[in-house]
């Protein structure tokens, strides 16, 4: 039985990891509008009796960011789309009951996949459950990438069809996945969320956020900005849930790949990273930097610092051609085929091997006859 699901699954071809390319620059800010939403897209309340660990109920959890001034309070609870209960927030869950905690985030769902691989997942099961999440909402997250080694460089390097990857998880961050996907060609972007169970505890309840510049609060206008890249990971710094001491005011890239970045309040620490998360360039104590590609970069993301806040911009890439057409992986039939008669074959191989050896009803009898006669004798 354990052996059925990977029948069902299919083997997919995955195109070869290619870096970023090309004369032109995507800049995910071009069409930038100022109208930035504050919103926290990874939160649990209390679900499925509370075997879930959420404290208080998805109605408590939506007014406690409210109150902290987030325009966006996501509620994503395990296989339960909080939205379609009368919950006012974006319609959204969280997939996954796997023991390597591979989860993703489905935004804006509109119904929930139930289907896992509850032990072992290769490269090809990673690549069905992204696709079967993605077909239930418009965006698929990949959150906590690093906890249990859930999406390692080596898989991220192939896999396809998701949008996000959580940079930031409450207090941690987990740049380096993120880095091997966009060096392996793949245009995703970053989100900040807390994953809180508790709005209580202060280390991750306001500890992360993602800024949208999206023209309001509704689901599609969020959704549009989001898939576009017009958003940014925060991180707090300190204890205190306050607001950002700083925002990002533009962020422009010119024809000979020289880009500009400017924040407004205090000043701050501008970074620059490239191909394999490699340092390019800082510049310290400022409201505005710059860094012109070389031939050598194929994205250049950037990362400001300042005393309560940290934030990832989303990055800038070479390419060839707009709009975006990402990498995407294709089921090869005659692998998947060759998998399902070698899975059937092997379950049944195992059910003859284990079928209990039966003799004949009539043989039995005749045993027993003769083991009574020759005790008979013996008396």
């Amino acid at each position: 039985m354990v052996g059925l699901p990977y029948m069902w699954s299919p083997v997919y071809r995955f195109p070869e990891p290619r870096a970023f390319h090309g004369p032109r620059f995507y800049n995910p800010y071009a069409d930038m509008q100022g109208h930035w939403r504050r919103a926290n897209l990874h939160a649990h309340g209390r679900a499925w009796g509370g075997l879930t660990n959420g404290e208080q109920t998805s109605e408590e959890v939506v007014a406690s960011y409210k109150r902290l001034g987030y325009d966006v309070a996501g509620i994503s609870n395990y296989h339960s789309i909080a939205a379609h209960q009368g919950v006012d927030t974006l319609a959204m869950y969280e997939h996954g009951y796997n023991l390597t905690k591979r989860h993703q985030l489905a935004i804006g769902a509109h119904h929930v996949v139930w289907f896992d691989f509850p032990f072992w997942q290769g490269l090809s099961q990673q690549q069905f459950i992204l696709d079967r999440v993605a077909r239930s909402g418009a965006l698929v997250a990949l959150p906590h990438p690093d906890t249990r080694e859930a999406y390692d460089a080596t898989n991220l390097a192939f896999l396809t069809g998701y949008h996000f990857i959580e940079v930031v998880n409450g207090p941690f961050e987990s740049t380096a996945p993120w880095d091997a996907a966009l060096s392996s060609g793949h245009p995703v972007w970053a989100l900040g969320n807390d994953d809180t169970h508790d709005i209580t505890d202060p280390r991750r309840t306001a500890a992360a956020w993602t800024m949208i510049d999206a023209a309001s609060s509704s689901a599609p206008d969020l959704v549009s900005a989001l898939r576009a890249g017009r958003a940014y990971a925060v991180e707090r710094r300190g204890e205190r849930p306050g607001q950002m001491d700083a925002s990002v005011s533009s962020v422009t890239v010119d024809t000979g790949g020289t880009v500009s970045v400017s924040v407004t309040g205090a000043p701050a620490v501008i970074e620059f990273f490239g191909q394999d998360g490699a340092f390019r360039s800082t510049h310290l104590g400022g409201h505005s930097a710059q860094y012109t590609f070389t031939q050598a970069d194929t994205y250049l993301r950037t990362v400001i610092r300042t005393p309560q806040t940290i934030i990832f911009l989303n990055p800038i890439f070479r390419t060839t051609q707009e709009p975006l057409q990402p990498p995407l992986a294709a089921i090869d039939a005659l692998r998947t085929w060759r998998l399902r008669v070698g899975v059937l074959a092997a379950l049944l191989v195992a059910f003859v091997m284990l079928w209990p050896v039966r003799l004949p009803a009539r043989t039995t009898r005749t045993r027993t006859m003769a083991a009574a006669s020759s005790v008979q004798e013996l008396d």
